[in-house]
């Protein structure tokens, strides 16, 4: 009796929970198929697998994870940033077997049929695959990679339901962001950070064992914008981080390996996740070399990272901090454009020091001291970071900035476009 029964419960999963791979199955367009209880944009990986077990493949890109079933012909998306995990599009395949209500039959008609059943044609491509999408559903055939185009006389290959929106974006119907990973990664980074004296071999290997993974789901990117020695043999190292959609900025200054200044940042409303801030060692070096420096300024120092550049904005503009000086320029500001110039920030003195050559050009005379700076300025090697258009980075040297001609090129553009008269 207890044999029979176990034989029934055998042959009711494989007649009812599972679809019948010896007839051909219903495709249902946005839904899912006929006679599986996986639905698209509602059932999760969980119970892909509850129905149909653990033996799958995974692969994964930065933008979707694949849940294949190859000996069953089946193929299951779902976005990896989703915390729930919801199923987002089906693909079936031989040794699978379906057709749609329309009359299209996996394995059997050609994209020929598909064209003139939906009255369009064309196809998009892939290095191995024809595809023509339709309202929930998109039909496939194989291609070779070594020649030009595709046969529409082949046979449909592949068949794969979804959601799509118009612009083959994938739904995101009851999506959630998963934020757990870029937290743990975060962390990861801040517990480096946060060392009472950094081991910057540590966050090097940091650095390296993170690039490994960059382009797997969660892989955090470093971008380093710039990387520049600057006065006092103080280096600065500014870096973009991305992990999934969250942006962060690094700025790290240091004396050899002492670490002078951090900050980390998000990228969003620029809010600071850590600020490390050794400033008493920039007062030493200060003190020794007799420089005279506003520490109450936070201008005075490369802490914040600024552009250079002059029409360089949309529509022509300067950024920030240029339109800045040029409107200490109008008001004929000489101290503070003094105090700029004297900074160790080496955008903002670059500045300064063009203000001051305005105001010269104006008959302002320029005090000993800073003409003594600009001397100085005007041959330092120092690289800024500068915009180019749209283009951000280090580019030019000071020096080259501060030559003659560029700065008679600069001064001419300005009247020219009404910025300073």
């Amino acid at each position: 009796m207890r044999t029979t029964l176990r034989i029934l419960k055998i042959f009711f999963l494989l007649t009812w929970v599972l679809p019948s791979f010896g007839q051909t199955n219903l495709l249902l367009p946005g839904k899912g198929i006929e006679g599986i209880s996986v639905v698209l944009d509602s059932s999760n990986i969980s119970d892909v697998i509850k129905q149909f077990g653990d033996d799958y493949l995974i692969s994964t890109t930065t933008l979707v994870t694949y849940y294949q079933y190859n000996k069953k012909g089946l193929t299951f998306q779902i976005n990896p940033y989703d915390k729930n995990q919801i199923v987002r599009s089906i693909s079936v395949e031989s040794p699978f077997q379906a057709k749609v209500h329309n009359g299209i039959v996996l394995n059997e008609s050609t994209m020929n049929e598909v064209w003139k059943l939906y009255n369009e044609n064309g196809c998009f491509t892939s290095r191995d695959y024809a595809w023509r999408p339709q309202k929930g559903i998109s039909f496939y055939i194989k291609r070779d990679p070594s020649k030009k185009g595709f046969n529409p006389k082949e046979k449909i290959s592949k068949i794969e339901i979804h959601n799509d929106g118009e612009f083959g974006t994938s739904s995101r119907v009851n999506f959630e962001f998963n934020n757990e990973p870029v937290e743990r990664k975060l962390q990861e980074l801040i517990s480096i950070l946060k060392a009472d004296i950094i081991d910057f071999k540590r966050l090097d290997s940091f650095w390296q064992n993170q690039k490994k993974t960059e382009k797997e789901p969660y892989g955090l990117e470093k971008k380093t914008n710039f990387e520049r020695k600057i006065e006092y043999d103080l280096s600065q190292e500014y870096v973009e981080i991305r992990i999934a959609r969250n942006s962060y900025n690094l700025n790290i200054i240091k004396s050899h390996d002492n670490l002078i200044y951090l900050r980390l940042s998000n990228q969003v409303g620029n809010q600071i996740i850590l600020e490390r801030n050794e400033i008493a060692k920039i007062s030493n070096l200060l003190t020794k070399s007799e420089r005279k420096l506003d520490t109450s300024i936070i201008l005075n120092y490369p802490f914040i990272v600024y552009t250079y550049g002059t029409l360089c904005g949309i529509g022509g503009t300067p950024p920030e901090k240029c339109q800045m000086m040029l409107t200490l320029v109008e008001e004929n500001k000489y101290n503070e454009l003094a105090t700029w110039l004297h900074s160790i920030n080496p955008e903002i003195a670059t500045y300064g020091y063009i203000g001051l050559d305005f105001l010269k050009r104006k008959g302002k005379e320029i005090s000993l001291p800073e003409l003594k700076r600009m001397t100085e300025l005007s041959k330092s090697q120092i690289q800024l970071n500068t915009c180019q258009g749209c283009y951000f980075g280090v580019t030019e040297k000071i020096s080259d900035i501060l030559k003659e001609k560029n700065l008679n090129t600069i001064y001419k553009s300005f009247l020219q476009a009404d910025w300073i008269k």
